[in-house]
């Protein structure tokens, strides 16, 4: 009995050990992507310029109907973020080929699963700064309550879900000669049912009355789902799209 229970402490450091490993890891590389953007500032820059380029366009272009402009909003939002979402993610791990970091990474005793789980916190911290970027502009052009907690919670669920499948994609795609054409056309329909629950639960409360939690809790119930279902596919399978 003693030795079994000893056995059974041994056996529960050792799991606590390695997920503190995985954790020390993935803030490492957090760090890291954070420190190169602040240097380079080429990840962000460019979402960010992509990003009002097609906020002010379409403000103009509506300009004449606000009615229409406020209507459209909530899907142009959405639209905004998973395009400049896409050249952020294609930007992002370019860099890591480019510079051969990845290779670095690879060589480095840690889980191919931290790598995953650190490029997609990283990428969704680039994607939630632009994000609170496009939430002022779109309080400010189209009047759109975008400040409620449930519509920033779905805003967090989605980019994460979006985030997770995107790096998937990109790590795939990446090694490609044509990646820029590649990356937009198989992510866009795989995030698609997490986009769209996620725009429509935005909607939901983009009225003058909040809509009730029933309303609304089966998309929340969905993209949850769907992030759940994306971070377990990437830890699973990521060691093997990289060593492919």
């Amino acid at each position: 009995m003693t030795t079994r229970i000893t056995t059974d402490d041994t056996g529960r450091r050792a799991a606590a050990g390695d997920w503190r490993l995985i954790l020390a890891a993935i803030g490492a590389i957090v760090r890291k992507d954070l420190q190169i953007e602040r240097r380079t500032r080429q990840t962000i820059s460019v979402m960010l310029m992509f990003s009002l380029v097609v906020v002010v366009m379409f403000n103009f272009a509506l300009e004449a109907d606000l009615g229409a402009a406020r209507a459209v909003a909530t899907g142009l939002l959405w639209a905004t973020i998973i395009l400049a979402g896409t050249l952020g993610l294609n930007r992002a791990l370019a860099l890591e080929s480019e510079s051969q970091s990845i290779e670095a990474l690879l060589m480095a005793p840690i889980s191919r699963s931290a790598i995953y789980l650190g490029k997609v916190c990283s990428v969704t911290i680039f994607t939630l700064a632009l994000e609170s970027v496009l939430i002022f502009l779109f309080i400010v052009l189209f009047d759109k309550p975008l400040w409620q907690p449930a519509v920033l919670l779905m805003l967090i669920l989605g980019t994460i879900g979006y985030v997770a499948a995107g790096v998937l994609v990109t790590s795939i795609t990446i090694q490609t000669r044509s990646r820029e054409v590649l990356l937009p056309v198989l992510l866009l329909p795989l995030s698609l049912p997490v986009v769209l629950s996620a725009s429509m639960a935005v909607g939901q409360y983009m009225v003058p009355e909040a809509p009730a939690w029933a309303d609304v809790s089966s998309f929340f119930a969905m993209v949850g789902a769907y992030d759940l279902l994306m971070l377990s596919v990437g830890v699973l399978t990521y060691r093997y799209i990289v060593e492919s």
